[in-house]
């Protein structure tokens, strides 16, 4: 990707960052209900492993059959708001039966994420800025939902509160569609190549969530206040990683990014200063890799949004299903990693080439609709 100047901070950064604000409250409802309702309710091992591999296969891969209804309807907003309203009942639900519970919030959490997260993804034209600002949150969501529930915290009325009476802004957020930035469409000959940009970026989710994983289980059990650290680490990198994106360039960045974070996450991955550095790097190329996709599928940004979701739980199921320690070891990490880098660079050269650039690059994207080769999508 090419240069762009600094992406100042806009109304739709703002809007953004509201949604982050939900967003880390609806993931913080999220895991409380997994590790104070499933942990306690749910019996043994077996049954517990069940439902927490059950949840995320549905907040995770529920998120692609989510993009596709949203898209049908363009019921953005609208699918937002339902799937908070949706995890706060599911607060309310899991006291009871946390395999109800479980659906709920997995669903719930779902919608949530397509709904806000294709409304950015569409207000925020051609930069990665407003999707890290978006993301970076959950982070610190998932964090508070883990240590509330772990301790047994009594937090599930204040949360089903506060998600409720939260769950608005998301359609406040998405008030002026006039803010809609509409990207070029790839049509024709282009496709293959758009597939395969697809298939390359998407390639490097699943292997980057195939090998990050190991960077929480270093220390997981071992030191909350760093586990609490990873947390705030990758906060930091999704949402500082779209505002540098947006200045050096999407593959610059996210190149850079993967092979600084290597070392760090697989040799290094046990001294609590290297790990926290490299958590915060590793997690630089979330925005970009979500706003590449949704220069690929401009007309589908639930699609967009949900697709890179479903990645991430494939490359996540081995660690899930207790096979983590057979990539944990630091030649498999280090090797993953930078297999990731080749992949999204190689991805994002394949997207500029289609027009989805930013700053200089977006000319080529005039160039191209000039020549028929793409045409207007919103």
């Amino acid at each position: 990707m090419t240069a762009a100047r600094a992406a100042p901070w806009t109304r739709v950064t703002t809007d953004a960052l509201l949604l982050g604000g939900v967003h880390l409250l609806v993931d913080a409802a999220s895991l409380f209900v997994i590790f104070f309702d499933v942990s306690r309710g749910a019996g043994d091992a077996g049954s517990i492993l069940t439902l927490v591999v059950l949840y995320n296969s549905l907040a995770f891969g529920g998120q692609i059959p989510a993009g596709l209804v949203a898209d049908r309807w363009r019921c953005y907003p609208a699918m937002g708001v339902v799937g908070a309203v949706a995890v706060s009942a599911a607060l309310l639900l899991a006291a009871a039966s946390p395999l109800v519970g479980v659906v709920a919030v997995g669903i719930g959490n779902a919608m949530f994420h397509v709904g806000a997260g294709a409304h950015v993804l569409r207000a925020s034209g051609d930069r990665a800025t407003e999707s890290g600002v978006f993301v970076g949150p959950g982070a610190l969501g998932v964090a508070a939902g883990i240590a509330l529930g772990f301790h047994g915290v009594p937090a599930r009325l204040p949360l089903a509160a506060l998600v409720l009476v939260c769950a608005p802004l998301v359609a406040l957020a998405a008030r002026d569609r006039g803010r809609q930035v509409a990207l070029p469409r790839v049509r024709g000959g282009a496709l293959a190549l758009a597939a395969l940009a697809a298939g390359l970026l998407l390639a490097s989710v699943f292997v980057r969530s195939l090998g990050g994983g190991t960077v929480a289980g270093a220390w997981r059990g071992v030191s909350e206040p760093v586990m609490i650290g990873l947390a705030v680490a990758a906060c930091g990198g999704k949402m500082f990683g779209g505002f540098l994106a947006d200045r050096v360039g999407w593959g610059t960045s996210s190149g850079l990014a993967l092979l600084v974070s290597a070392p760090l996450i697989s040799l290094l991955v046990n001294d609590a200063t290297f790990a926290l550095v490299g958590m915060l790097v590793f997690q630089l190329t979330m925005p970009v890799t979500l706003k590449a996709m949704h220069h690929l599928l401009p007309s589908r940004p639930g699609l967009a949004f949900g697709i890179p979701c479903g990645a991430l739980l494939l490359g996540a199921l081995p660690g899930l299903l207790g096979y983590g320690g057979v990539i944990s070891a630091w030649p498999r990490v280090l090797g993953l990693t930078l297999v990731s880098a080749a992949l999204v660079v190689a991805g994002l050269a394949l997207v500029a080439r289609l027009g989805g650039s930013v700053g200089p690059g977006r000319e080529l994207a005039l160039r191209l609709y000039s020549r028929g080769s793409i045409s207007a999508g919103s």
